[in-house]
């Protein structure tokens, strides 16, 4: 696990000056602390910055070819590379190293831009080809690994983090109106967007070429579920067995420890199951609040007794929280609100301390299985539509259920229900959209000075959907709604949170959800064994269950006491009982939002005022509201 930056003039007058690839490697050193390498050619900089994982010797990056006309970077794992390397060599390869990153010059030299559709793991790479004069970028296949770049006036630059990119003085700081339309939206700024109108991120499964001819993007993977399996519930039970457990044994190749993050849910479970029957013994990691309703500590701690890991806690304060939120958002690049990314970090620093540079976690698994309940939200509102005719639906249940007030606790039901009313449209995907819709465009006017609305008004988030409906049209609801929620939530929030949290302390998180074997065969299963009307990931449970025994008691009781939760942190509660609250209000002072000229300091007053006394929760508005005020007045020191 590494970082990689550089840039290239490849097609035009352009020079390149070698010595800023030194200082944008320097900026992203918390992704490779270990060591660090480069190699310049007349148009193009190419650096690496190596977290040792595998092949802790001599496994230094860049790496080339036997006769050095193909050179890489690159960030992530390929955890097919033994099969690869053993092919390889079968076709006359020397290879001078024993990591994954060298499989790549000679897979490219065997198969061209192909090589990518061979790769199972996650990476973000950089391969120069001196004989053909052109550079490769590419992401894979989900987007667990990040790549962002930008191309203006002749010059690429890329790099894993944008921090990167702002060292190179051609850097364009111009924000981007849709970027800024989207996080309203979201409180997330999915692919390709970034808050910089000049840098994207790479789509998942997409690459880009330079050459003499310009800049090219292509796609070499997307998602297929017009291919469906015929098989039995049991069948598809035991299949998802054996591909989870071929997966976590992939990505069980290390030459470091590897532990596993462990909360009350089904995924991360999963994992430690079936990384227990591959390496008895191994180290899990819960975060734990002293607050109940939220704390998943006591269901993790059951779950490693009975596969006999030795578990770690680590206890997040409302302390802890204050103290890292501003050099979280700071270290983040771009607005970005989820709070629950200040936990995750701490957790990174926790883990780094007990010497571990590589844990297993459970993300993509409510993507693949329908964990999500708004799946489940957007089936019941075709009923809810079907039966109840719309005067009554405006008129009545609206305005009655607009009254409720806040609730306590994680995700209460009130707050359910009012995203459930306010998202009511005839449209299934605006309606799915509008479960998810953190700020919604209707409230903008209130919200928004005149000026910021004249500037992103124009522009109705839904875009972040709205790119991909082409790709989804003639799917079962189901598939399509799903095939969203891996496109943008999981890429645009949930690895990019974990990329985030866990590179920050020199930690790299792994997903065995993320196969390509097992993502295949979620897609070709039919949605009747994909999809309960009320219940979530029946099949991934039932898996679990049938095909993974502890060797120290019963998951069956444990299993039976699961409610599906999702991590969050107990903001809602800190809010009430002090210092966070305080926090708040001096990071949203009438002052310190006026500098900004985004959002009206009334309308941020009101929201703050209602959130205190209960009335309503903004908590996810507030989040995104800070994330963009400390961003665009560029100070996180309050």
């Amino acid at each position: 696990m590494c970082g990689i930056a550089g840039y290239a003039s490849i097609g035009s007058e352009y020079k390149i000056d070698p010595k800023y690839i030194e200082p944008m490697l320097e900026s992203i050193i918390h992704r490779g602390p270990d060591d660090s390498g480069t190699a310049v050619f007349d148009q193009v900089a190419l650096g690496n910055r190596r977290l040792t994982i595998i092949d802790l010797e001599s496994g230094r990056q860049p790496i080339t070819n036997e006769d050095g006309t193909i050179t890489v970077v690159y960030n992530g794992e390929i955890y097919n590379y033994p099969e690869l390397k053993k092919e390889l060599e079968g076709r006359g390869h020397v290879f001078s190293t024993q990591t994954d990153t060298e499989v790549l010059v000679h897979l490219y030299e065997e198969e061209g831009i192909d090589f990518l559709k061979r790769l199972n793991g996650m990476f973000g790479l950089a391969l120069y080809d001196s004989r053909q004069d052109k550079l490769i970028l590419a992401r894979d296949r989900f987007g667990v690994k990040p790549l962002v770049y930008s191309y203006k006036d002749g010059l690429l630059t890329f790099a894993s983090e944008i921090k990167a990119l702002r060292v190179h003085p051609q850097f364009d700081s111009t924000r981007d109106p849709e970027a800024m339309s989207v996080f309203l939206g979201l409180f997330y700024i999915p692919a390709p967007w970034t808050i910089y109108k000049n840098v994207r991120k790479l789509h998942p499964g997409h690459y880009l070429i330079l050459s003499k001819d310009g800049l090219e993007e292509g796609e070499y993977f997307d998602l297929d579920y017009t291919k469906k399996h015929t098989l039995t519930a049991q069948e598809a039970e035991q299949e998802l067995a054996g591909l989870f457990r071929r997966s976590v044994q992939r990505q069980m190749l290390s030459d470091v420890p590897v532990g596993v993050l462990l909360s009350g849910g089904l995924d991360s479970r999963s994992a430690l199951a079936a990384a227990n029957e591959i390496s008895p013994g191994l180290s899990s990691f819960t975060i734990v609040f002293d607050e109940g309703a939220f704390n998943e500590g006591d269901a993790a701690a059951a779950w490693a007794e009975v596969f006999g890991s030795p578990h770690h806690t680590y206890l997040f304060r409302e302390d802890d929280f204050v103290q890292g939120m501003l050099s979280w958002l700071r270290h983040v690049d771009e607005p970005f609100a989820p709070w629950a990314n200040v936990a995750k970090s701490g957790l990174a620093r926790f883990i780094q301390a007990q010497d571990y540079k590589v844990v297993l976690g459970g993300d993509g698994g409510d993507e693949l299985f329908l964990g999500y309940p708004t799946v489940h939200a957007a089936n019941v509102a075709r009923y809810y539509r079907r039966l109840l005719p719309r005067a009554v639906r405006d008129r009545l249940i609206r305005p009655a259920v607009r009254r409720l007030r806040a609730g306590t606790g994680l995700l209460p039901f009130s707050f359910k229900l009012k995203s459930f009313v306010e998202a009511d449209h005839p449209d299934i995907f605006r309606n799915f959209f509008g479960f998810k819709e953190v700020i919604r465009y209707s409230e903008w006017p209130d919200l928004l000075t005149s000026e910021a609305l004249r500037m992103v008004g124009q522009y109705d988030p839904f875009i972040a959907h709205e790119q991909y409906l082409p790709r989804v049209q003639g799917l079962h609801f189901v598939d399509a709604l799903s095939y969203l929620d891996f496109r943008t939530f999981l890429g645009g929030c949930c690895f990019k949170a974990g990329d985030n949290a866990y590179m920050s302390s020199s930690v790299e998180m792994r997903v065995p959800f993320m196969d390509n074997d097992l993502v295949e065969f979620a897609c070709r299963l039919p949605v009747p064994l994909r999809f309960h009307p009320y219940r979530l990931k029946t099949l991934l449970r039932k898996a679990l269950l049938h095909h993974f025994r502890p060797p120290h008691g019963d998951s069956g009781n444990l299993l039976k006491q699961y409610r599906k939760v999702g991590f969050e942190v107990p903001a809602s509660l800190w809010l009430r009982q002090g210092r966070l609250g305080q926090f708040l209000r001096t990071a949203l002072s009438r002052k310190r939002v006026e500098a900004t000229g985004f959002f009206r300091p009334e309308a941020v007053e009101r929201l703050l005022d209602e959130q205190f006394s209960r009335k309503s929760n903004n908590e996810r508005v507030l989040q995104a509201i800070l994330s963009l005020v400390l961003f665009l007045e560029g100070d996180y020191a309050l």
